[in-house]
């Protein structure tokens, strides 16, 4: 897939999100000036040779593009009339403490001190994360829920495996390492081709998959 293809199928422009939130480009700038709003996920820098009976004409485009999640996000704090970091980082934590919640309800839990003690530091992290796009990338949406979902899946199965060098899983842990890794299947993105020796899907699913023989189907 080309990638102006993959971003366009995957991702909203700028002027795509703006439209689909009902604000100016302005407005967009302004939120990310503030620091409540996720800078881009890719940046496509064009340089473009167009000919025609009238001649020849060079010009460069630059396209900025965002996660689909983007757009919640960017309606949540319309309906919250955010203004304040601390106002969206707030809104931020509540849905990370609701997500991780229902997760330790479906039995997955992790005893790692950033979702005990450390939590509050953790989920800072996590939010400046959020807004440098760091999860616009790696996630399929770009949504809190994947975000959590990543963390939590990926503590789970750094305990599971000892950080991915773990020889084998013994039996009594494959289902455990299983639910991890189909958690972590649910957020993680599938990248373009170039990206994927790279990725995080990568490394936590699929080499695992291989090296424990194992199917998350």
């Amino acid at each position: 897939m080309r990638l102006t293809h993959h971003l366009s199928t995957h991702f909203f422009s700028a002027d795509e999100l703006c439209s689909a939130l009902g604000v100016a480009p302005d407005q967009l700038m302004h939120w990310q000036e503030m620091c409540i709003f996720p800078n881009a996920s890719y940046s496509l820098e064009n340089q473009i040779k167009c000919s025609s009976y009238l001649g020849l004409y060079e010009c460069v485009e630059h396209t900025d593009y965002y996660p689909r999640g983007a757009e919640l996000w960017g309606q949540l704090l319309l309906k919250h009339q955010v203004e304040q970091s601390s106002h969206a980082y707030e809104l931020f934590q509540q849905k990370y403490v609701q997500v991780l919640s229902k997760c330790a309800q479906q039995g997955l839990v992790s005893q790692d001190s950033r979702f005990n003690e450390d939590l509050p530091e953790h989920i800072q992290q996590s939010w400046q994360q959020f807004l440098c796009s760091k999860y616009g990338v790696i996630s399929q949406n770009g949504l809190i829920e994947e975000i959590v979902y990543i963390d939590l899946g990926r503590a789970l199965v750094d305990t599971l495996t000892e950080d991915r060098t773990a020889s084998h899983i013994p039996a009594q842990h494959r289902a455990e390492l299983l639910s991890a890794l189909k958690l972590l299947n649910r957020a993680l993105s599938h990248h373009m081709e170039h990206e994927k020796p790279m990725s995080m899907r990568y490394k936590y699913i699929e080499s695992l998959i291989a090296k424990y023989d194992l199917s998350i189907r």
